[in-house]
């Protein structure tokens, strides 16, 4: 099957996107760039993105619009117990099957909140006849798909951190198995501590014949592919990157600062702890959102104050007095009180200004020490000066740290990744 534009039926996929809270702007809609970039590799595209609100008439209208246009259709959100969640009673209906009460579904829920399930909550038990149900691990609302009309549809939860746990797990292999690994040949990679611009501008600059890209952006760094040619121009292309950003500022495949750090003390059997001023925990944040993180992180401090940084950490009142709190003199203390109080393998110390307040004309918002040390062996210090309001300065250096910490336990000798930063 095709449709008059020449993409195939079965390769096209649309999202509708439910929930009055998205078509009033209270929260955003970040599900579309995450699921056309996962199905991208499939060699699916995304042709549409519908947002509603909480609706059945324009509910109703969305799906059978995209289920004539599309292979494929996700929908997102509307499985809560409340009176306003229509996915369930909609996508039966269009599919002409009764709602049928799973017992399985309604022990798992009662399972998830301890018992404590309401009858409300029993209407999330229920799915459309002949559907298949997604457990959700991290929600209590299940998802499910089967056909409607000549499309697949997948019902699945509203929030990130329950729809993308789905997706990757469940839904993923369910496609590769029926889709195959697609017929896009791409490399993929993430760049750290660089603009959107300035990578692009790069892209442009190194293309080979053949090539072409693509970059999805988050809070933490940008992942991008590079499609088409042989797998050799792709390398070219990449490596090109590494040269001109440093070789620690370019990964290769989708990944995270933290995923680096992590796997990097996992091969070496370490644990690390954090020291942490201006990034308030952020480190040990985004350490601790990995799975099995406990095997390689110990723990850490937020010492904002001069106080706290003597107290907790032994840095020496001179230091501080003579040096500031935003030195490398007090991170190297702070990086060696740590590993001292926590006796941890490695340990990470930020201190820095995030601003609006606390600059100075010799230290400016965005400046940064950041400290890194292994226990009785190297370390290293290195002055960062961020760009941005202060959300941005923390993310950009806790993204710093870890990468530094990796490099230290990579080389073993202090260096730290080599590179320009945007």
């Amino acid at each position: 099957m095709s449709d008059p534009n020449g993409i195939g039926l079965e390769n096209s996929a649309a999202i509708i996107s439910v929930g009055t809270e998205l078509t009033e702007g209270k929260i955003a809609d970040t599900h579309g760039r995450f699921i056309a970039s996962a199905l991208r590799v499939l060699a699916i595209r995304l042709c549409h993105i519908v947002t509603i609100p909480d609706d059945r008439e324009l509910f109703v209208a969305a799906v059978r619009s995209l289920t004539r246009e599309s292979g494929l259709v996700f929908v997102t959100g509307g499985l809560g117990p409340t009176s306003d969640d229509l996915t369930r009673e909609v996508l039966s209906a269009e599919a002409g099957r009764e709602l049928v009460y799973s017992e399985a579904a309604w022990q798992a829920l009662e399972a998830r909140l301890g018992g404590r399930a309401s009858e409300s909550n029993r209407k999330q038990a229920y799915v459309p006849e002949g559907f298949e149900m997604l457990p959700n691990r991290n929600g209590t609302a299940p998802g499910f798909y089967g056909e409607v009309g000549r499309s697949l549809v997948f019902a699945l939860p509203g929030p990130p951190r329950e729809l993308r746990p789905m997706f990757e797990d469940q839904v993923l292999p369910l496609l590769r198995s029926r889709y195959g690994a697609g017929e896009f040949a791409e490399s993929a990679a993430t760049a750290f501590l660089t603009s959107e611009s300035r990578l692009e501008e790069l892209l442009q600059k190194h293309a080979l014949p053949g090539i072409s890209w693509g970059t999805r952006v988050d809070d933490l760094g940008i992942a991008f592919f590079v499609r088409g040619a042989s797998a050799e121009a792709r390398a070219a292309v990449i490596a090109s990157l590494r040269d001109e950003l440093g070789a620690g500022y370019v990964r290769e495949g989708e990944t995270s600062a933290a995923k680096v750090l992590f796997e990097a003390l996992k091969g070496r059997g370490l644990r690390m702890c954090a020291a942490e001023s201006c990034t308030g925990g952020l480190i040990a944040k985004l350490m601790t959102d990995i799975p099995g993180s406990s095997d390689v992180f110990w723990g850490g401090w937020v010492v904002y104050s001069n106080d706290a940084k003597e107290t907790q950490l032994s840095v020496r009142a001179s230091t501080l007095e003579s040096s500031g709190a935003v030195s490398r003199e007090t991170v190297r203390e702070m990086a060696l009180g740590a590993c001292e109080a926590s006796g941890a393998g490695l340990s990470i110390a930020v201190s820095g200004i995030a601003g609006p307040e606390g600059a100075s004309k010799e230290k400016p918002v965005g400046t940064v020490w950041i400290g890194v040390c292994l226990k009785g062996g190297a370390a290293t210090e290195e002055l960062f000066h961020f760009r941005g309001d202060r959300d941005r300065v923390r993310r950009q250096s806790a993204v710093a740290g870890m990468l530094l910490a990796e490099q230290l336990l990579s080389t073993a000798g202090g260096t730290s990744p080599d590179g320009k930063r945007n």
